[in-house]
């Protein structure tokens, strides 16, 4: 049987602040950028928020609870005892949630600065394998996720008025992480800094992490890099020429700024 309170290292008597938490820290600590030779990071970064997404809808948790006091066995898929969902139904609900749309921003935003993929396309690979749609808000987004678009495919309308319009650049802004362009006049302005946070072990060790670089969403690529083992907090490594491109030959410079954890 699944135990998503082990899953998520909380008990079944946490509250939905410290559930919130702990998922917040277990989403960076395994997001597969942080750990590309974790071929097991991808699963546990998606079985995560299929815990948190059970453990923190009431009526989700009764039923789990419930079928857990029995010791049911939901290993393999559905099951009738009680607790009738598989990982793709929860995963979808739980982006459809607010209350998760508001958490998953602020969590976007730590992954971009970690230098870690969160475009939309990378999310919809990751939990629900490329297939379909990207459901969140009650609407469905495919493709490069371009709400504006969307929305007026769905009504039949101008997409410039009315609130599935708002709730369209929302989303799209959310998942999407866009920076506007901007046209920089000093190798400064070239320079692309990511904070990471590493474990005193990993520090120690070293780690290999990745990072998406590249100004334009859509050319990004994804650079291994090497944390040398005997690191310490507060270092600044520094990769050269992998920073922004001003087109006209200027090239910044990768900084990746080592942070506890």
């Amino acid at each position: 049987m699944k135990d998503y309170y082990q899953i998520l290292g909380v008990t079944s008597s946490s509250h939905d602040e410290e559930i919130r938490k702990r998922y917040r820290t277990l989403a960076m600590q395994f997001h597969p950028d942080r750990n590309p030779d974790n071929p097991q990071a991808e699963d546990k970064f998606k079985e995560i928020a299929e815990a948190y997404g059970v453990l923190t809808d009431p009526v989700k948790r009764r039923q789990y609870d419930a079928a857990r006091s029995r010791g049911r066995d939901f290993q393999g898929g559905r099951q009738n005892a009680g607790f009738d969902y598989s990982q793709e139904d929860i995963l979808r609900d739980l982006f459809d949630n607010p209350q998760f749309q508001q958490l998953f921003n602020s969590l976007l935003g730590d992954f971009k600065r970690s230098g870690f993929r969160a475009n939309p396309l990378f999310l919809k690979q990751i939990f629900f394998g490329g297939r379909g749609g990207f459901l969140m808000g009650g609407l469905v987004f495919f493709g490069s996720l371009m709400g504006p678009a969307l929305v007026k495919s769905l009504t039949g309308k101008s997409a410039k008025k009315g609130l599935l319009y708002h709730v369209g650049q929302t989303v799209d802004s959310l998942l999407k992480g866009t920076v506007a362009p901007t046209s920089p006049s000093s190798a400064v302005d070239l320079d692309i800094l990511y904070h990471i946070g590493l474990s005193a072990e990993e520090l120690g060790q070293g780690k290999w992490v990745q990072v998406a670089v590249g100004h334009d969403q859509q050319k990004q690529h994804v650079l291994k890099v090497k944390i040398p083992s005997g690191s310490s907090v507060g270092q600044k490594l520094r990769v050269r020429g992998k920073g922004r491109s001003d087109g006209s030959g200027r090239q910044g410079d990768l900084y990746l700024q080592l942070e506890g954890l």
